[in-house]
């Protein structure tokens, strides 16, 4: 009675809702369904409740449950005894992985996912859904698979809770194709010898249900065509009865473990859209395989009743061998090994399974290569449960979960500002990253995890091609090791306003850093297809504070910054605590060995720099006198600057990073860091090789000068090696050549609004790019970075990318029609106002200038400051009028009002030469 108590309550618990839990969970329903006394249903509720078997709720009515079956199901319970419902919810997790029947399939969200996904479409199919074959070797767990099916189809109202469930064995019928024709279709009275009556076959038995056929492959060609019929019309025909045709709705399941091409005709294979291979255990993860080993344990321990210890060198081989079996031969080898351990030891309280145990045909099998990695001892008795036993013994899908659980409470507990939770949630991220890139133990040769290594190396190349930056060398590992840990499976909350609670910290994490969050939203995009990966908002999250720090180096555009010395961890122990002190990451570390030759140090800073992006400049802090032997090495190699300093101290170090930060030239980042020391220094420019580069202005800002650099990147092949770099106009026409950039890189030439006059470097305007007629210039510059082909894909580019359309769009998130109706408007009440025509060049200006004047008014962000302004008053009074009046129908449709600062820029491109341009085309 107990017995079937148990197993009763645990098939019910699987339907358990806590929020109207249902009558049968009370000792009075349970007798009326058992046929026995109240008190006597009572007794035996207790004992298991007192045995920790059954959960108890101490409510009026009391209720019972199945404590393994809801913690497999549901989520783990601390204890087995509540006062209320209410106490059981309070334990529910924020965040948990989406369950559903398919999830007692061990491997559901590892190697069985795209089996799943591919199962659930054919189920979901209209028309009574799609015919599926699964193949596979024997013992690999089709039959269970389809019985899971069944269960699903129950659970989703797919079929009746009655529908019926019919396998038949072909192989059974192998010599006698007739014999199993008549046992899938039925017969008629007389049909053959010994048909004495009307039968009926499978088929119709499994009517409104599943029909299973197992060992598909025995069934004979006629036997495959027969099935057409049904697979084509719906309908079969009973044997001896071909004039009446019977309609059913079956859903058809095949299993074979044979190749399809040798065993089947393709007429009948073409009729079967769904096809499964089932992996055999050999191709099982490591996780995957402990798991099946402990459900099989546990289903011993259940039947011995006592409990088991199990040694760790027993699982390390269980989950190693490779068996011919597959999962069929793994269960039989467990029964074996428990049966012999328990009749040894019947005895005793406890039940140890050692190496004796185990039969000698798995001993044979384990080779020494499995000794790599071990498992420890466990100990299972009757309230283990697989899913604990699994998270205990991999526990970083939930070190996963836990951390975004930790951010969403903090992030709620500070009224969900982001700027209070940064230093905690830093702390969250960097020991999360600690122990899935340091601690976590990957000496297995996982297939999944080597995959995705290589494929993530293979998108960040992508990425630092697309977008010119370059990643932390561990970010490829951080990344392949957090999502081999978070697996493809889905996650869920039903916790009330959690979800809303995650909305809020994914909009405020893609507000405060919306370079990282766009890369990481790229790189998943671009992974997704290959990985299998169920992308949720908590990957984004973690993700993006994980990888911010790219933002950093990409928006301050600052050099890199390494720290060489000798010893075992002098370089990183230096570059550890200046990074804590500067809250950045600024340095990067090499420890050397004490006999390491300045050569030696040199090569592999070389090393260093093709590898991360030092064109802004690299900084190189040595511990004692290698500058005189280090930079001969790389003046000759380098294409950017490289400073290089000696006696290296954490104070140095410090004031090095503080003036990185601070935007200084290199050359005064080491006048400002050893002012008060005697330190020597050296800057070294390259000879030769330098950069190539492209300098992008615009007289009214650097707001216009990023956007044409935006849109000339975007043009330029994806692995061009050139330097677009925007600049001020007026610190461009003052500083002239003075500038660092002349040094850093070989100027190309400029592209702007205005021409800034720098001797030797050649100018093209904004207008002559948008009209094309300065494109044969363009490409003529790009002749030492551009194979010929390449540079007629640019060209192409530049004509999509620089319509004047496509310019405006860049430079403002306004309407661009609307906006160009606008200004074009304003340009003509100009011409009218002035009687004449404005050139080209000055249109072009206007509409780019406009766009970003509207925008700035609209944002409250004017230009306030003009040199020169009283002049203007004074002198040109009239014009300034004109224009103010000229711009009345941009301030009727924006309601903004045009400052004396922004009337002033729109004199200057009217009035002022910046460009060449024929006298009789002037204003």
């Amino acid at each position: 009675m107990m017995d079937e108590l148990l197993a009763y309550l645990a098939n019910q618990t699987s339907f358990l809702n806590l929020d109207d839990i249902d009558i049968i969970f009370t000792a009075s329903k349970l007798a009326e369904v058992f046929h026995v006394k109240r008190n006597t249903i009572s007794h035996y509720l207790n004992k298991l409740s007192e045995e920790g078997l059954l959960v108890k709720v101490n409510t009026r009515p009391v209720y019972y449950f199945h404590k393994e079956t809801f913690d497999d199901q549901f989520y783990p319970l601390e204890t087995a005894l509540y006062q209320s419902i209410d106490e059981i919810i309070a334990e529910k997790p924020f965040l948990e992985e989406h369950q559903d029947i398919f999830s007692l399939l061990i491997g559901g969200d590892e190697s069985l996912s795209k089996s799943i996904k591919q199962v659930k479409a054919a189920l979901n199919y209209p028309d009574n859904g799609l015919p599926t074959l699964f193949t596979g070797e024997s013992g690999t767990g089709k039959s269970y698979f389809v019985k899971i099916i069944y269960e699903y189809c129950v659970l989703k109202g797919l079929l009746d809770e009655d529908a019926p469930f019919i396998t038949v064995n072909c192989a059974q019928y192998a010599n006698n194709p007739e014999l199993l024709t008549s046992t899938l279709f039925g017969y008629v009275k007389g049909a053959f010898t010994g048909a004495d009556e009307q039968k009926k076959g499978a088929f119709e038995y499994a009517n409104n249900g599943i029909l299973f056929l197992d060992e598909i492959h025995r069934l004979n060609p006629e036997g495959q065509e027969k099935l057409f019929t049904y697979m084509d019309q719906g309908f079969i025909y009973r044997v001896g009865d071909p004039n009446q045709a019977i309609p059913l709705k079956v859903r058809l399941f095949f299993a074979t473990t044979e190749s399809l091409e040798s065993s089947f005709l393709t007429t009948f294979i073409r009729r079967i859209p769904i096809q499964i291979e089932l992996p055999p255990l050999s191709k099982r993860s490591k996780n995957e395989r402990i798991e099946l080993v402990y459900s099989f344990l546990i289903a011993e321990q259940r039947k011995f009743g006592k409990p088991l210890c199990i040694s760790g060198q027993v699982l390390t081989i269980l989950t190693s061998g490779e068996l011919k079996g597959n999962i069929g031969e793994l269960k039989n080898i467990v029964k074996i090994t428990v049966a012999k351990a328990f009749s040894e030891q019947q005895y005793l309280d406890d039940i140890h399974l050692t190496i004796y145990h185990l039969p000698e045909k798995i001993l044979d099998n384990a080779g020494i290569e499995f000794q790599s990695y071990s498992y420890q001892e466990i100990y299972i008795d009757e309230h283990s449960s697989s899913k604990e036993m699994v998270q205990s013994s991999n526990p970083n899908r939930q070190k996963i979960l836990s951390t975004f659980e930790n951010m969403l409470i903090e992030f709620q507990k500070n009224d969900y500002d982001l700027d209070k939770c940064d230093g905690q949630f830093k702390k969250e991220i960097d020991l999360l990253f600690d122990i899935l890139v340091f601690e976590a133990d990957h000496r297995q040769n996982n297939e999944v995890l080597l995959y995705l290594i290589r494929y993530m190396r293979e998108t960040f190349n992508q990425m630092e091609s697309s977008y010119q930056i370059r990643f932390n060398g561990n970010s490829v590992y951080a990344l392949s090791y957090y999502m081999f840990e978070r697996g493809s499976s889905r996650l869920v909350s039903d916790v009330l306003g959690v979800n809303d609670l995650i909305q809020k910290l994914e909009t405020a994490i893609e507000k405060s850093y919306p370079l990282s969050y766009h890369y990481v939203e790229r790189i998943l995009e671009l992974c997704q297809p290959k990985i299998d990966l169920d992308i949720c908002s908590m990957d984004k999250i973690i993700l993006t504070l994980y990888l911010k720090h790219v933002d950093w180096t990409k928006e301050l555009g600052i050099p890199k910054a390494i720290i060489v010395a000798h010893g075992y961890s002098t370089a990183s122990s230096i570059a550890n605590v200046t990074n804590r002190f500067l809250g950045k990451d600024i340095f990067d570390s090499f420890d050397m060995p004490l006999t390491t030759t300045p050569k030696e140090i040199a090569t592999q800073i070389m090393e260093y720099s093709e590898q991360n992006d030092i064109s802004n400049g690299l900084i190189i802090l040595v511990d004692m006198g290698s500058l005189k032997e280090i930079y001969p090495l790389f003046q000759e190699r380098i294409t950017t600057p490289v400073v290089i300093i000696n006696n290296v101290t954490t104070s140095l170090a410090l004031a090095v990073g503080e003036n990185i930060q601070e935007h200084l030239t290199l050359e005064n980042v080491m006048k400002e860091s050893v002012a008060q020391n005697p330190f020597e220094w050296k800057v070294i420019y390259p000879k030769r090789n330098k950069m190539k580069a492209i300098i992008t202005t615009c007289f009214t800002g650097i707001g216009t000068a990023s956007q044409i650099s935006h849109l000339l990147e975007k043009s330029l092949p994806t692995r061009c090696e050139l330097k677009i770099l925007p600049l001020e106009y007026n610190v461009l026409r003052n500083e002239q050549k003075n500038l660092e950039i002349f040094s850093k890189y070989d100027v190309l030439g400029i592209i702007g609004t205005a021409n800034p006059n720098v001797a030797d470097i050649p100018y093209l305007s904004l207008e002559g790019v948008i009209s094309g007629y300065e494109n044969t210039i363009l490409s003529k510059w790009l002749e030492p970075v551009l194979t010929e082909k390449e540079n007629i894909t640019f060209n192409e580019n530049v004509v999509r990318n620089f319509s004047l359309e496509k310019v405006i769009e860049s430079v403002t998130i306004l309407d661009t029609e609307k906006v160009m109706q606008v200004i074009e408007s304003f340009i003509r009440n100009l011409e009218i106002s002035f009687q004449d025509s404005l050139t080209n060049s000055q249109k072009i200006a206007l509409y780019v200038h406009i766009s970003c004047l509207i925008e700035r008014l609209i944002r409250n962000m004017p230009i306030e400051n003009y040199d020169g302004v009283e002049y203007l008053l004074q002198c040109h009074k009239k014009e300034i009028s004109l224009i103010k009046k000229a711009f009345s129908v941009i301030e009727k449709d924006y309601s903004v009002k045009i400052p004396l600062s922004e009337l002033s820029y729109i004199y200057d491109i009217l009035f002022k030469k910046f460009d060449p341009m024929p006298i009789n085309d002037e204003f």
